[in-house]
């Protein structure tokens, strides 16, 4: 199965843009998971894009003006549909996609990404706990562009790992060109296929996470000669953990870069950053200031 990530050419589809043109590729992937009746779907994927990039189909002057802090779907304490780990949440990494430019192994730095999240966020209870890779397919995206089957719920949060460029162009125009990390989102549905809200709390009911890094960048440890691993997984795991992006991105009149306010949840990659920032601390405290307590 996985030497179709070598072999195997696929035409880029359209991927929606600020809300308008509902991607046909999705729509399909989530008609071929009712067929299976797993009782789940896609309900979107976040990117975190080169903001040097000119193949961005969101590329603008304004590039990102975003205040969402958290997103419309949550994680529910102690879920049995996703074979909760009590009120923890449960991650893994697939070491068959763990290096990065073919020589850096990202297991390590991606572990202390979630370090970072469990430990220096404030107002946080709840537990990221690491499950072992068994060999058994755990990705399951990734299982519907290929046509390969993959066990679900190995995991609340899957890191499938870095992919050839060309993937990316499956979801989004040009996306091998322009989107260094993407966040599927997949939620539970009822049996009449509308997404579920078993504890009530007006958010819809997370199923499992998937994110995948994009090998067609030149990648680092540090942010020198290429992008900062550690950095774009953070954020990536940010949008795992529920977190939206934020803030505003945009060039003045003589062409430079500047964000409003500065954060690690920013749409754009801008560089290093080791941890959260303060706007990613509020919002990491929303959702789970309280937690198991919704």
């Amino acid at each position: 199965m996985r030497n179709l990530l070598c072999m195997v050419a696929v035409a880029a589809m359209a991927l929606s843009v600020q809300g308008q043109d509902i991607s046909p590729i999705l729509g399909e992937w989530n008609e071929a998971l009712a067929e299976q009746g797993l009782g789940i779907q896609i309900h979107k994927v976040e990117f975190m894009v080169d903001p040097n990039s000119t193949a961005d189909p969101m590329g603008r002057t304004v590039f990102a003006s975003d205040r969402t802090l958290t997103l419309n779907t949550r994680w529910v304490p102690n879920d049995p549909r996703r074979l909760a780990d009590g009120n923890n949440l449960t991650y893994l990494q697939d070491p068959n996609y763990a290096l990065a430019d073919g020589i850096i192994n990202s297991e390590p730095i991606i572990d202390g990404t979630f370090e970072t999240w469990d430990t220096t966020t404030q107002c946080s209870n709840m537990p990221l706990v690491k499950r072992p890779y068994t060999g058994v397919e755990p990705n399951f995206v990734l299982g519907l562009v290929f046509g390969f089957p993959a066990d679900p719920f190995q995991a609340d949060i899957t890191t499938t790992g870095f992919l050839p460029g060309f993937v990316f162009d499956i979801i989004a125009p040009n996306g091998s060109q322009y989107i260094l990390g993407a966040t599927f989102t997949l939620n539970f549905v009822d049996e009449n296929g509308n997404p579920s809200d078993i504890n009530g709390d007006g958010y819809v009911d997370v199923a499992l996470k998937e994110v995948w890094y994009n090998d067609a960048f030149s990648w680092s440890t540090n942010g020198v000669g290429g992008i900062d691993i550690a950095s774009v997984a953070l954020h990536e795991n940010g949008h795992a953990l529920g977190l939206g992006h934020f803030g505003t991105i945009f060039t003045n009149s003589s062409g430079k870069l500047h964000v409003a306010p500065r954060a690690l949840m920013n749409a754009s990659y801008l560089g290093v950053v080791p941890e959260p920032m303060g706007t990613d601390h509020a919002a990491h405290c929303i959702l789970y200031g309280s937690w198991p307590n919704q």
